[in-house]
């Protein structure tokens, strides 16, 4: 399973754990039922947009809903004794969703990057003599791969503009 999903569905168990004090053996069983089924489910998915998009629309998210208003309801809330708890963990899930946000963005744009990279290049070849200066410098850049580098290269340049 990818990496992100794990970390996704972490995150949602952690919202249990980490703010209510659940002694209710059945809400515990409920709890490690639930995160069975989304764990398989997070299998079937590709990546964490295609486990979010997948999950938000699936009955697991409503059943993940009830669950947690049932837990919010019936269960007393963690007390943090300092501020610094509360924003070591505020600091843990921003980071958490900046991860996912970041990956998914990449995910997004990319094939849009390589379709704006495709056409700029089409049109910079189609500018007269930019075909055969792009085709010079591959053969350049071909004949130095070959023979590791052409001796004096940088003093032939340097000739060159004189």
């Amino acid at each position: 399973m990818d990496e992100n999903i794990k970390n996704s569905i972490k995150a949602r168990k952690e919202a249990f754990t980490n703010a209510y004090i659940i002694e209710d053996q059945s809400l515990l069983k409920m709890i490690d039922d639930l995160f069975n089924k989304i764990n398989e489910f997070g299998t079937t998915c590709r990546d964490v947009m295609d486990f979010e998009t997948k999950f938000a629309i699936s009955p697991l998210n409503q059943e993940y809903i009830d669950l947690f208003t049932k837990i919010a309801t019936t269960s007393k809330p963690i007390i943090y004794e300092s501020n610094e708890d509360v924003k070591s963990d505020a600091e843990y899930l921003k980071d958490e969703i900046m991860d996912d946000l970041k990956y998914a963005s990449k995910e997004i744009t990319r094939p849009v990057r390589r379709n704006i990279k495709a056409k700029l290049y089409d049109k910079v070849r189609d500018i007269p003599g930019v075909s055969q200066v792009m085709l010079a410098k591959q053969y350049h850049d071909l004949g130095k791969s070959i023979t590791g580098g052409y001796q004096n290269d940088d003093e032939e340049d340097e000739n060159e503009t004189e």
